[in-house]
């Protein structure tokens, strides 16, 4: 493997630290815009920036494995919670913090 490494085309390898630094800035930017318009949001926000973006884009390279991680964690988790976002009680569990 070493080897097929080493006889790698530099473009590749450029390519991989662009994507890299691409999907650091994109996630980095949603939880910025999160933090300055919904910052209620950052409960789920931060986490899957964490571990879809950071974690699986970033440091381990698979950036639509993070991608989808972080869809899941930030649109399909409110959306189990979503009735309890309407009757009032994820704010009453927020303003208890």
């Amino acid at each position: 493997m070493r080897d097929v490494l080493r006889h790698q085309p530099r473009r590749s390898r450029s390519h991989a630290v662009r994507v890299r630094l691409t999907g650091l800035v994109l996630y980095s930017a949603v939880v910025a815009w999160c933090a300055y318009q919904l910052p209620d949001s950052l409960l789920f926000v931060v986490p899957g920036a964490v571990l879809g973006g950071g974690g699986l884009h970033v440091w381990r390279g698979r950036p639509w494995l993070g991608l989808v991680v972080f869809a899941i964690i930030v649109v399909a988790v409110p959306m189990l919670l979503w009735p309890s976002m309407l009757t009032g009680t994820y704010a009453d569990l927020r303003d208890g913090f």
